[in-house]
């Protein structure tokens, strides 16, 4: 159980990293601005965050996933007045192709 002393002093450094939070200020800063001790301001800075129920926090790690190469479908190439060049899939719609052509006929 805790004294009123200690359940104070929890409350007043509790209420310096709320503050410090939201002052957007870098600890060092902070604890120079109010006079406090950057290491024991760490400590409740470490103490305010939320229990983990006793497990140890979760180490980052990278995981390798598989991965595979799709194939790429065939495609036709086609250059129009050396300035513009298209990748056509090989089942392209043919309509769409032929309005695509009509306008950049018209700008060459």
């Amino acid at each position: 159980m805790k004294t009123q002393f200690a359940q104070n002093r929890a409350a007043r450094w509790m209420a310096h990293v709320q503050q410090w939070r939201e002052s957007g200020l870098g600890k060092t800063r902070y604890c120079r601005e109010n006079g406090l001790a950057l290491s024991t301001f760490r400590y409740w800075i470490t103490k305010s965050r939320p229990s983990s129920g006793g497990e140890s926090a979760a180490i980052p790690a990278l995981v390798a996933l598989p991965f595979t190469f799709a194939s790429k479908a065939p495609s036709i190439g086609l250059m129009v007045s050396n300035r513009y060049a298209m990748d056509i899939p090989a089942d392209f719609d043919e309509a769409t192709l032929a309005r695509l052509l009509s306008v950049l006929e018209s700008r060459c």
